[in-house]
């Protein structure tokens, strides 16, 4: 039976100049993609080799020197405890620890090659971070993390505990081509320094971070012999691997208090960038000072970038939700306010949203006087704020063939 589809296409001068061309494919004709040569993937448990840790505290993380390490999921316990003159909640729900608790509980962790310091990401970067996520990828990290948590029938003279795991992404580990050799690097740490919040919502109530409660679950992944032996003898035959990724890079934040009077809740903060690194994305967030209150950032009115005498981008706050520009044309999907208003972080994007490759960066350290204004509205009165701003900077990181040695190379 003749098809009226195809005989109106063989008369198509435009089908037929694309099926001269070199690019033409059918994928009914059988060809197998690309194959990763398969590999043993486990989870292990990595304990801090401090103990007791209390809030303010720094606990050390080992990483074990076996295959490549893919994920890293730090958990632990927060304890809340009720006084004997505590309110009865009976059947019913209340939030006792409100969203974005897991980011006040932590100040920042390093990662360490050998005893130094390659890469930092304070809890606002990791905030940062996570704001970036897409509503999908955003679900598990609201699960576990970021979202609130409810509590029901909970008598006084009581103590209740709720289990965190909090995702630690670290640039390296976005990209399976930079994940960490750690079975040839030399020895990889992990420094966690807790804060000293603790965040109660119900009155005549503590919390608290359980000791002993915290460790890490690593993901390792472990080639065969023959597949260890071609990595080696491919990423290292010359004295120097150099690998593009990513490090991040906080700003000192810049602190202010709105007065009492009926025009006092708005608002224009000016916070300079003193970096010189080459920047992907900066991301500008503004919360309550206040640590009685929770991690959630209000909302920006509008953003502007400036440096050189020029204002380089001025974006009002419906602007901003199109920053997130993808390689198809349209702005990415955002996570939402379940997670803690992560929407309400300002993003400035240099390059595209894409993963896995550097679609664009730029170098602060030529420009004279950079700085990020933000214009705030409907502040609270009488009320201390902070502004902090987080940048994703690219960097070359380098590992001595000879001995493993792992440190940034070149940042700018």
């Amino acid at each position: 039976m003749s098809n009226a589809i195809l005989s109106s296409n063989a008369n198509s001068s435009l089908i037929n100049t694309l099926l001269g061309s070199e690019a033409v494919k059918n994928p009914n004709v059988y060809s197998t993609e690309e194959i990763t040569p398969p590999y043993a993937a486990t989870w292990q448990r990595c304990d801090p080799t401090t103990s007791n840790a209390i809030s303010g505290r720094t606990q050390s993380f080992e990483v074990m020197k076996y295959g490549y390490l893919q994920q890293v999921l730090l958990c632990w316990e927060k304890s809340l405890t009720m006084g004997a003159t505590g309110p009865a909640i009976v059947n019913t729900e209340t939030v006792a620890v409100s969203a974005n608790d897991a980011i006040r509980s932590i100040d920042s962790i390093e990662m360490l090659s050998a005893g130094r310091t390659v890469s930092i990401m304070t809890s606002d970067d990791l905030f940062a971070q996570f704001s970036d996520l897409s509503e999908a990828d955003s679900i598990p990290v609201r699960a576990t993390a970021l979202g609130e948590r409810k509590i029901k029938n909970f008598p006084v003279s009581t103590s209740q505990p709720f289990k965190f795991c909090l995702p630690v992404v670290f640039p390296q580990m976005e990209d399976v081509n930079t994940q960490l050799n750690c079975q040839f690097l030399e020895g990889i740490t992990f420094k966690v320094k807790w804060a000293k919040f603790t965040n109660t919502l119900i009155p005549d109530t503590t919390a608290s971070i359980v000791p002993d409660s915290m460790y890490m679950r690593l993901r390792y992944k472990a080639y065969p012999e023959e597949q260890v032996s071609e990595v080696l003898s491919s990423n290292f035959d010359q004295p120097e691997l150099a690998q593009l990724t990513s490090k991040w890079y906080s700003e000192s934040p810049q602190s202010f208090e709105t007065g009492a009077g009926a025009t006092e809740s708005s608002q224009t903060v000016t916070v300079e960038l003193k970096n010189t690194d080459c920047v992907q994305d900066l991301f500008v967030m503004v919360y309550k000072a206040d640590e009685t209150t929770a991690y959630e950032p209000v909302a920006i009115d509008s953003v502007s970038f400036e440096a050189s005498g020029q204002v380089l981008v001025a974006m009002s706050n419906e602007e901003l939700r199109y920053t997130r520009l993808g390689e198809h044309g349209w702005s990415c999907s955002q996570n939402v306010s379940a997670s803690g208003h992560g929407a309400n972080v300002a993003k400035i994007q240099n390059g595209l949203y894409t993963w896995y490759k550097l679609s664009n960066t730029l170098s602060l350290r030529e420009l004279n006087a950079p700085k990020i204004v933000v214009s705030l509205k409907d502040l609270a009165l009488s009320t201390k704020y902070i502004v902090r701003v987080s940048e994703k900077c690219s960097a070359i990181f380098s590992t001595t063939s000879a001995t493993g040695r792992y440190n940034v190379a070149l940042s700018n």
